[in-house]
């Protein structure tokens, strides 16, 4: 068996579904379908029924591709309040593990409009601040004008 680190996770396992080579006295894992693996894992943390550890909290804020700076806005905390939930220096509240597990449930859906909204948010962050926004008058609407 495998003890699969890479994830973040300690307790993580694979029976099969990778190989180890040997180059050079290194040794590499190769490991089989990993995005679907991640998601395999997602969906074993948001069905347990104790409360996310810290490094499990990460794995699932990770594999949503946000930012701390943009989960809290989604849960209404600062940035570096998630920073010292997942450092395990304060408790995750019952309601932000709940609302993380929902979000990531709704993420694996492609097809829903969390996920849809996920991913405008996790591109949107990647931008900088616009620095200059235009509108134009129209028919007495304000509309986007040209840049």
């Amino acid at each position: 068996m495998y003890h699969y680190t890479e994830c973040g996770l300690d307790n993580i396992y694979l029976q099969n579904g990778y190989d180890k080579s040997d180059l050079d006295g290194e040794s590499y894992i190769s490991i089989d379908s990993i995005d679907e693996l991640h998601v395999a894992i997602g969906e074993l943390l948001v069905e347990q029924s104790i409360a996310l550890s810290p490094k499990e909290f990460r794995f699932l804020r990770t594999e949503l591709n946000l930012s701390q700076k943009v989960l809290g806005g989604i849960l209404d905390v600062d940035g570096q309040t998630v920073a010292r939930w997942e450092k395990g220096e304060t408790n995750i509240p019952r309601t932000s593990d709940v609302v993380l597990r929902a979000i990531y449930l709704e993420s694996i859906d492609k097809d829903s409009s969390v996920a849809l909204m996920l991913q405008a948010l996790s591109e949107t962050e990647a931008q900088e601040t616009i620095e200059k926004i235009v509108l134009a008058e129209e028919n007495h609407n304000w509309v986007l004008g040209d840049n």
